[in-house]
């Protein structure tokens, strides 16, 4: 009978050791979701920045060519307008992607901790 026990306290002390290591491992995936998603996130913050770059630079180069009436800042603003919207729609592109590739893995994270 002693060995039946000791088989038994072994299988229980054995399944607290593996809930400790899914305990500790459900709290580093939280986490790793947690900056994954910010990461992501931070993709489209990203992109609205190179926006807002872009607008500023065609405002300046109108306001300037106009005030000197030198094509040249218009130019210089139009392009650089270009250039980051450019940029942006490839992030925002990116970000799409990323969005949707890890939602499932976000939907997990969610069900796991309900």
């Amino acid at each position: 009978m002693e060995k039946k026990d000791t088989r038994v306290t072994d299988v229980d002390e054995k399944l607290i050791k593996w809930n400790d290591i899914f305990q500790e491992l459900l709290i580093d995936s939280k986490t790793l979701i947690k900056d994954l998603s910010e990461g992501i996130n931070y993709v489209a913050i990203s992109a609205l920045i190179l926006v807002g770059i872009g607008f500023a630079a065609l405002i300046i180069g109108l306001d300037r060519g106009i005030r000197t009436e030198e094509i040249k800042y218009i130019a210089a603003g139009f392009i650089i307008f270009c250039i980051t919207s450019f940029n942006a729609a490839i992030t925002f592109r990116k970000w799409y992607t990323l969005k949707r590739r890890y939602k499932k893995l976000q939907s997990l994270q969610k069900q796991v901790t309900m």
